[in-house]
């Protein structure tokens, strides 16, 4: 059974690479696990709400010397993973990102994982207690406004309330990579329930939110002026401050 296309997760075999929306995203979500991948230390690696598994193989295949494993919470999105992207040093399994007390890692990567969850400070501590002392935590969110437009994210974060999530387990923030995805208008109104493109409607999950949330449009305002019309993301290694303990 094939995944629906939505702005949960990414099937990159399902999407059409000479579509500019569907390239800008593929582009945006590779270039991501690009960086992460050149981040990772140790051999014992994990990648916490994997989605698909496309990102996890990326990394697995450029570090043969390392075992990876992938979690996430959608039982068809493991399946999926497992049937799509094997290595004999990758594994996949099923469970949601705050219970999951599987063994000590020396990298965990997570992206896109964070405005997810109802509980933000739950999964960064429970990343804190798998991560070895000396390993590190590689992490995304958008650091724009996200919320009024995708129904799936819980949480808007700013460049410090992101930090600050780490920082209270202990963590300081090293490399960064940051992502500017400019806006597609294309579709952006459209009500049709089969999708040629996953930010299709979205115009009407905005609007569906600002009458919930009518105040949340102040902050819109605000990024549109700061930065225009785009989403930022922000993909931050952090390890632990040695010298605060």
């Amino acid at each position: 059974m094939e995944p629906a296309l939505s702005l949960e997760r990414i099937y990159p075999k399902q999407m059409d690479k000479n579509d500019p929306n569907d390239k800008d995203s593929l582009d945006i979500h590779f270039s991501r696990y690009q960086f992460a991948s050149k981040q990772l230390q140790g051999q014992n690696i994990l990648d916490m709400a994997c989605g698909c598994g496309f990102g996890t193989a990326l990394m697995a295949e450029a570090h043969p010397d390392k075992q990876f494993t992938g979690i996430d919470i959608d039982p068809m999105a493991i399946e999926y993973a497992r049937a799509n992207y094997k290595l004999d040093n990758l594994r996949y399994e099923c469970s949601d990102a705050i219970n999951w007390n599987g063994d000590r890692y020396d990298s965990i990567v997570s992206l896109e994982t964070i405005e997810h969850l109802p509980s933000p400070d739950k999964l960064a501590e429970n990343l804190s207690n798998l991560l070895h002392e000396q390993g590190r935590i590689i992490a995304s969110v958008p650091v724009t406004p996200t919320c009024d437009g995708n129904p799936h994210h819980l949480h808007d974060f700013t460049v410090r309330s992101f930090k600050q999530l780490f920082y209270q387990f202990g963590f300081i923030s090293g490399e960064e990579f940051k992502q500017v995805q400019k806006w597609e208008f294309n579709g952006l109104f459209s009500k049709s329930e089969i999708k040629e493109h996953r930010s299709e409607g979205v115009g009407n999950n905005v609007l569906a939110y600002y009458k919930k949330h009518p105040f949340a449009l102040m902050s819109r305002l605000v990024s549109m002026f700061r930065h225009g019309f785009c989403n930022i993301y922000l993909t931050t290694v952090f390890e632990k401050d040695t010298k605060a303990s």
